[in-house]
């Protein structure tokens, strides 16, 4: 009997935790998963390494390895940046290369600079998307000269 009273504790504690950890692994993610190590990998052609001392930086790009958006609208909600240590202006553009369409362009992003908020240029129905982020890049100066931009592909998931 007392070893029941023993049992029955340990086996609803150990159930809470294998509960937990399946919930944490299978749990939805976030609606972007910005991914901060995949930047230094998606380094813009033709720019230095700011992994060097003493060298030029170079344009910080934003990897994302998918994006997640709701279907049937075109308000969505998706974390677009330009980060801080760039000495750039980014115009950010979703291109789907199955269908040779850009379905959104940011207007452009100064350094620092973040929005959550975008409107698409139409409705996505539920799916798998291979889709294509475009970084444009201009001088943050007077003369905006463009300067060398980006690609990175990933998946959007529409649901």
């Amino acid at each position: 009997m007392k070893k029941r009273k023993i049992l029955i504790p340990a086996g609803i504690a150990a159930g809470i935790v294998i509960g937990a950890v399946i919930w944490q692994g299978t749990r939805p993610g976030e609606v972007t998963n910005f991914n901060k190590s995949f930047e230094a990998e998606q380094q813009a052609p033709g720019e230095e390494s700011t992994q060097s001392a003493g060298a030029a930086a170079g344009i910080q790009i934003p990897g994302y390895k998918s994006i997640t958006i709701p279907a049937g609208t075109k308000d969505v909600s998706v974390e677009l940046m330009n980060p801080e240590e760039n000495k750039v202006y980014f115009e950010i553009s979703f291109y789907l290369p199955e269908t040779d369409e850009t379905i959104y362009t940011s207007d452009l992003l100064r350094p620092g600079q973040h929005i959550y908020d975008i409107t698409l240029d139409r409705e996505m129905e539920a799916g798998e998307y291979p889709l294509t982020v475009r970084y444009a890049t201009y001088s943050a100066d007077e003369e905006m000269q463009p300067r060398n931009g980006a690609e990175v592909n990933c998946t959007l998931i529409v649901e």
